[in-house]
């Protein structure tokens, strides 16, 4: 792509590709082509899909539901959006989170390309973000505004990460390739030979229109005289130019077609007609536009008649035809809850894997608070129900236990009393156990403390008509954030 100035019935900048021959405009302000982007992340946490940083809105703040969110504590995260097509990309503006940690998009890398290996973190890098500050969008201009692409990542390198992110937005035009000659000093053939002007003559990148220059082909009197020029490879066609002799008979070339496809059946003289030369105005050339043509051959003929036929150059402007880039599938959703009564409430084992935390965020958000269980008929409901989840489960489930921090004391986060215990026999609760618990998802099904910072499957309760008070869980976070 070249960028040019005073392309006619233009703007004073605008985007050219084969100069010579067609004049593409810009204007601006450019769209926001990320609105109708397909977009995917590495994973998901809760309600927080990819597309939620294409939706249109910059509302910040992550409980109002408009940010993307990756799974906590990550290696490696990664957000990506299809454009669907390739575009020269002037700007990218990402708006960050803007009620609490906002310094977890410090180091994210924006990439741009066309290109999905390692899920496309390898193209080419637009910019590092330093630091955006809570709430506020900036904007990264990339390679001074013209990289090109079909994909732009947010790639956050490193372990222990999570990616959020409240707005996504690129600015773009649709690429223009700058098309190259693919017919220069290809290989080539025609229906016969006089003299020393051969086939080769006419993709040589001379011009001159005089036999005597040596620049252009010539065959013998033939009937139906061809000319064929092997790109060796299958191209989108868009012009085919032809530069006729300009010292002598220049009508000669009257009535010449112009052939592509990827057939040799009567020397690739049956392939789909791209034009052809109806009449003649006094220009030295004639160019045709294909529509993206598809083939390996370009042949030139003048069918029904004997005739000698002369070329001076023939200039075919194509790029590759490669097949559709294969997306590969989304990462894959957790399985739906599972839920049942008993005790008078709503229980139900949630299929997403959390942080205690999280967990605790996440079903005070969704249902009301962590499972807490109060006799023995209620530990063995809810092991009957482990024992029927159809999806795998974590080897133990968050319940909603916890033990003071200054003591050796366990409680219900639900603010129900802690009547009934089914920790294993050996256990002694100090202040050197963790502070989280949950319950062993299969066999004996104990209770046990568990690593607060493990991801584990969870199970949530609906609230009941007891006029119980939940514990306050004092947190740098919103419960229904996480």
């Amino acid at each position: 792509m070249a960028v040019c100035r005073g392309c006619r019935g233009c703007p004073a900048w605008s985007i050219m590709s084969i100069c010579t021959l067609i004049c593409f405009c810009i204007r601006y302000p450019l769209p926001n082509v990320a609105l109708k982007g397909e977009a995917t992340q590495s994973s998901t946490l809760s309600f927080a899909t990819a597309s939620k940083a294409i939706d249109g809105r910059r509302n910040s703040f992550y409980s109002n539901g408009f940010c993307s969110h990756t799974a906590e504590d990550e290696t490696n995260p990664w957000w990506r959006v299809d454009l669907q097509r390739s575009f020269t990309i002037t700007a990218v503006k990402v708006t960050n989170r803007g009620d609490c940690c906002a310094e977890r998009l410090d180091g994210a890398e924006i990439r741009i390309g066309n290109s999905l290996d390692n899920n496309g973190n390898s193209n080419p890098r637009c910019a590092s973000i330093s630091h955006i500050k809570a709430g506020k969008t900036y904007t990264y201009r990339c390679d001074g505004g013209s990289m090109e692409g079909r994909f732009v990542n947010m790639f956050l390198p490193g372990q222990k990460k999570t990616l959020t992110l409240c707005e996504v937005e690129v600015y773009a035009a649709p690429a223009v390739e700058p098309l190259q000659n693919v017919a220069l000093n290809r290989e080539t053939v025609q229906s016969s030979v006089s003299a020393a002007y051969g086939p080769s003559k006419g993709v040589d990148g001379c011009r001159n229109g005089n036999l005597d220059s040596g620049c252009c082909t010539h065959t013998l009197e033939d009937l139906d005289p061809w000319w064929r020029v092997d790109l060796l490879a299958v191209y989108k066609v868009t012009a085919v130019t032809i530069n006729n002799r300009q010292d002598a008979v220049i009508e000669k070339i009257l009535g010449a077609q112009i052939l592509i496809g990827n057939s040799l059946d009567q020397n690739g003289n049956q392939n789909p007609s791209c034009g052809m030369i109806e009449s003649l105005d006094g220009t030295p050339t004639y160019t045709f536009q294909c529509n993206a043509m598809e083939g390996r051959y370009v042949n030139v003929i003048i069918p029904g008649i004997k005739r000698y036929m002369t070329l001076c150059e023939v200039e075919v402007f194509a790029s590759l035809s490669v097949p559709d880039v294969v997306i590969p599938p989304p990462p894959s959703s957790p399985p739906p809850p599972v839920s049942l009564q008993f005790g008078g409430r709503n229980v139900t084992v949630v299929g997403e894997r959390l942080c205690w935390s999280d967990a605790l965020m996440y079903c005070r958000h969704y249902y009301w608070d962590l499972l807490s269980l109060h006799n023995q008929q209620e530990q063995s409901e809810l092991e009957q129900l482990l024992s029927l989840i159809p999806f795998s489960l974590t080897d133990h489930v968050w319940l909603g236990l916890r033990r003071s921090l200054r003591a050796d004391e366990w409680f219900w986060m639900s603010g129900y009393s802690m009547n009934f215990l089914n920790w294993p026999q050996d256990f002694v609760p100090d202040s050197y156990s963790s502070t989280c618990g949950g319950v062993a998802s299969t066999e004996h099904f104990l209770w046990q403390d568990q690593p607060c910072g493990e991801n584990l499957n969870f199970i949530c309760q609906s609230g009941s008509d007891d006029a119980v008070q939940r514990v306050y869980f004092s947190s740098t976070k919103d419960p229904t954030n996480p």
